[in-house]
């Protein structure tokens, strides 16, 4: 949290303690009182609650100052003027709280930070006598090979020593859908639907009919959460 009113920490930590307890996620939280406190500490962050308006460095040039640094730091504004929200956007902002905040708007915002810190995840795959380590996001889709699996990326095709099954375990909270008895597909990485799904690197993939309707669903509720 980096807001020059140190009321407001209490206010917004109380509402991360609840989100945070709810999802059964462990986090730690740290306060800055200032833009140059912040940038002076260079802690490890993940996601920044940033007041807009501060003394000094503003949440704006603080912001301007992240995204020339290597850190992928996911931003939140919070602000009690909205006429400064144009300059406001860029890489990595998420949203603009205003203050009083609502928890359930901090939430929405909450939940789409998540879901990408979840697809940038590194995923280990055991593939013959080696480790395949590979971004989730960057999964096309899996498909079976007998009682193994093949799986297919960005960067190629690999053989997984794991069954359809268990990787739509392993995967079943991060965007991925079983479309058939054979495939199982990242809904980020694909381009549109028909009868059949076509992905982004032109592969076509079969559904099975009675999964259509339950794919169509979750497909357009992922779009409209990214587009929020």
């Amino acid at each position: 949290i980096c807001d020059d009113e140190k009321e407001f920490w209490d206010i917004i930590g109380e509402m991360l303690r609840f989100y945070f307890e709810e999802k059964g996620i462990d986090y730690q939280q740290k306060e800055y009182e200032s833009g140059k406190a912040f940038m002076k500490e260079k802690d490890e962050t993940d996601i920044l609650l940033l007041d807009i308006e501060m003394k000094g460095i503003s949440g704006i040039q603080l912001k301007d100052w992240l995204q020339g640094e290597v850190e992928d730091v996911k931003i939140i504004f919070v602000t009690n003027h909205s006429e400064e929200m144009p300059e406001a956007f860029g890489k990595n902002v998420y949203g603009f709280l205003k203050k009083p905040v609502k928890q359930a708007q901090l939430a929405k915002y909450l939940n789409r930070i998540l879901e990408d810190m979840e697809e940038n995840q590194n995923l280990v795959i055991k593939s013959l006598n080696q480790d395949i380590v590979v971004k989730i996001k960057n999964i096309f889709y899996f498909v079976t090979e007998k009682k193994y699996s093949q799986m297919v990326s960005k960067s190629g095709k690999y053989f997984c020593d794991m069954s359809l099954y268990q990787l739509e375990e392993m995967l079943k909270h991060k965007s991925f859908f079983r479309c058939h008895k054979s495939y199982l597909v990242n809904l980020g990485n694909i381009h549109r639907i028909e009868e059949s799904i076509f992905m982004e690197n032109g592969d076509k993939i079969p559904v099975s009919r009675r999964k259509i309707k339950d794919l169509k669903d979750l497909y357009r509720e992922y779009i409209i959460r990214k587009a929020r």
